[in-house]
């Protein structure tokens, strides 16, 4: 029987910008995680983890060399009653070329009791403190005992090494290096983890056998994937560390769990902790289907898909890119989910779109790539990305040639300027120059932005798009004149929007 369950989605900020980076100099980039833990003992502690974009520091010129700083302030609340302090100077490395400026890491850890906590983070650059400060919030509880078994989070990492002196990073004898962001692009090939059981003395007795088994599935389906996992015997501790890696270069892109799982040596699971994350592989993606493009027709291709699910959403991710008679046909194909219906509709879109002079399993590669991408780009919640408002202009139009992403601006919601400077529009190949879009999402916390304003034709256009922007700041809105708010000195969407970057 599974005792706990639990799926650890990272906090953090700026995801995006790994993807699509962007110079924005009016804040600090950072990306925050934390990660809580008990000890023998049971004296529970959390860790802050930060990673600092040097890019967005100004730095210092010391001799011949440059170095960027920050000055940290954080508070740890329970209820309104202030538990920990902590206010600090944090110096990053030196460099001297200031175009590859080199992200650095704070890691800071807090013993703290069982109970509900607010951690409140300010960060501010110090060799510009005028620059708008960088605030984190998150809420977090602590609730261990010793009777029963029970677990870490799950500490991804970006590297690790053995302890030769011990610091704020050491734990069991290794040096963790945190891996802050839930994103996996193709450039990492691994992904390293720590972790850490209590209480499998007393849960499983004393000396007592017990399994690790470590795999990957798929965060929708939760189907398990055979060919990437590994396992580890331990003998029952206070505590039982597990440091372990999985190699992920012939993972293609799509949303993940890393699991793990303690099973007793009678194969009863005790503890299962998941881990959500993100994986971006183009180059593999592309790859498997330009292979079987050379092999098969389009009619080979879906006709030897027989997985009622995959079929539908090969039908569905057609949204985007369908005309009005083909998104009726979409819709009844997904209520109906006949197999034999849903490829032969695929097969028919592909062979129209493509004519008699392409290649339709080829253009149906390219396009997947793509749908590959927004899926792991644009979900919002148990909205699939082809289905969302970025996902279906980004398939529609193609990737923007500039995007530019501001998730902490002061008064205002999440938003996004996009920009092309040419596009077609895949619903019916018609030719635009310089088109624009903006993004806002009022409910931050499932990432779904929603379209208010474009000046491409067909689409929401809104003059006062700037209303929609801000979060506090309605000033003039009585007034059908006033396209914006007043008192925007702060603000760069105006600025963004007319020169976006």
């Amino acid at each position: 029987m599974i005792k706990s369950q639990n799926i650890n989605k990272q906090a953090f900020i700026f995801l995006i910008l790994l993807v699509f980076p962007v110079c924005l100099q009016a804040q600090v980039m950072a990306y925050f995680n934390k990660g809580i833990f008990n000890t023998p003992t049971n004296q529970p502690y959390i860790e802050t983890y930060i990673t600092f974009l040097g890019n967005s520091l100004y730095p210092k010129k010391i001799n011949n060399n440059y170095q960027n700083s920050v000055n940290i302030e954080v508070k740890i609340l329970k209820d309104s009653s202030l538990i920990k302090a902590n206010k600090y100077n944090l110096i990053g490395p030196l460099f001297s070329d200031t175009l590859n400026f080199p992200a650095f890491i704070d890691n800071q850890r807090y013993s703290l009791p069982n109970g509900k906590y607010t951690l409140l983070i300010n960060i501010n650059d110090k060799n510009t403190p005028h620059k708008k400060n960088t605030t984190i919030k998150d809420t977090f509880w602590i609730n261990y005992n010793s009777s029963q078994i029970q677990s870490s989070a799950i500490q991804v990492l970006e590297s690790y090494k053995k302890t030769t002196q011990p610091s704020s990073i050491s734990k069991s004898g290794f040096d963790l290096i945190p891996y802050n962001v839930n994103y996996f692009p193709e450039s990492v090939n691994e992904l390293s983890f720590y972790f850490e059981a209590y209480n499998t003395d007393t849960a499983l007795g004393k000396n007592k056998a017990f399994v690790y088994l470590y795999y990957l599935e798929n965060s929708n389906s939760l189907i398990k994937l055979n060919n990437i996992g590994d396992f580890k015997k331990q003998i029952s501790q206070k505590v039982n560390p597990l440091l372990a890696k999985l190699n992920i270069s012939n993972l293609t892109s799509g949303n993940y769990n890393l699991v793990i799982e303690l099973k007793d040596e009678n194969n009863i699971t005790h503890l299962q902790k998941k881990y959500f994350f993100q994986r971006l592989n183009k180059t593999l993606d592309a790859v498997k289907l330009f292979e079987y493009n050379r092999k098969k027709t389009v009619n080979d291709y879906f006709g030897a898909c027989n997985n009622t699910d995959t079929l539908k959403m090969f039908v569905e991710c057609l949204w985007p890119i369908a005309d009005g008679n083909d998104k009726e046909r979409i819709i009844n194909q997904a209520i109906k989910k006949d197999p034999t219906l849903m490829k032969n509709f695929v097969i028919d879109f592909w062979k129209r779109r493509a004519g008699d002079t392409a290649n339709p399993l080829k253009m149906w590669a390219e396009y997947y790539k793509n749908v590959q991408e927004v899926m792991v780009l644009f979900k919002c919640g148990k909205q699939k990305g082809y289905y969302t408002e970025r996902g279906r202009v980004y398939l529609q139009y193609g990737k923007p040639n500039q995007r530019s992403v501001q998730n902490t601006e002061v008064n205002t919601f999440p938003y996004e300027i996009w920009q092309y400077y040419r596009l077609t529009d895949n619903v019916n190949r018609q030719v635009f120059s310089n088109r624009k879009f903006v993004f806002v999402n009022k409910n931050i916390g499932d990432d779904c932005h929603v379209l208010v304003h474009s000046d491409m034709r067909g689409e929401t256009y809104n003059e006062r798009w700037r209303f929609e922007v801000t979060r506090r700041n309605n000033d003039g809105i009585g007034n059908p004149d006033n396209l914006s708010p007043t008192g925007l000195q702060d603000n760069q969407f105006n600025e963004i929007f007319s020169n976006p970057r």
